[in-house]
């Protein structure tokens, strides 16, 4: 469990009397390629961290499939909405290869923040986190074109290009499978 530690102390240290409490919490868990983690209308009773595989995350609207993101290795996974709200969730998690996820129950989770304050502040340093990607994101689909757009996913993630299928790419970025086809091969 050196990834759950390592992602975890990356926000805060961790004591071994500590460790040795939130270690047994987390439990790996395997997801074949094309099956789902998270399902819309269900609550997300897990929180995980990607050991190795791609998962995608998306909306179905109007009969149409709209990519929000994609999870890797030691990146966090699952409907994170769901799971903090205890709300039905709106998008579903797919995983795109084979994919190992170490995750940790909700109530458990909760009982460690009140018992340990690193975990509590840990908590809240993940959802700062994923609320400042989330307006970056957006600040980015809003203002910028697509050729830049394109761009910035390649700096950020190339490894992705090998691992996704165009059209969902294509879909996170907000356009077409034509217009993604051109920018690729114009942009090298």
């Amino acid at each position: 469990m050196d990834l759950v530690r390592t992602s975890i102390e990356r926000y805060v240290k961790l004591t071994d009397p500590e460790w040795a409490e939130v270690e047994p919490c987390w439990k790996r868990y395997s997801f074949a390629k094309g099956e789902f983690i998270s399902h819309a209308g269900r609550v997300e009773t897990r929180a995980y961290i990607v050991e190795h595989g791609v998962q995608r995350m998306y909306h179905e609207h109007d009969g149409n499939e709209h990519c929000l993101g994609f999870a890797y290795g030691n990146s966090w996974s699952g409907d994170y909405d769901s799971f903090v709200g205890q709300r039905p969730g709106r998008f579903q998690v797919q995983a795109l290869t084979e994919s190992s996820l170490v995750g940790i129950e909700r109530i458990d989770l909760l009982r460690l923040y009140d018992r340990i304050p690193a975990m509590d502040r840990w908590g809240r340093l993940i959802v700062e986190e994923l609320i400042q990607g989330r307006a970056t994101r957006e600040i980015e689909q809003l203002t910028l074109p697509a050729e830049e757009r394109y761009r910035r996913l390649l700096k950020r993630s190339p490894h992705l290009m090998q691992l996704v299928p165009q059209k969902d790419i294509a879909s996170y970025l907000r356009m077409t499978p034509e217009t993604f086809s051109r920018l690729r091969s114009r942009v090298l």
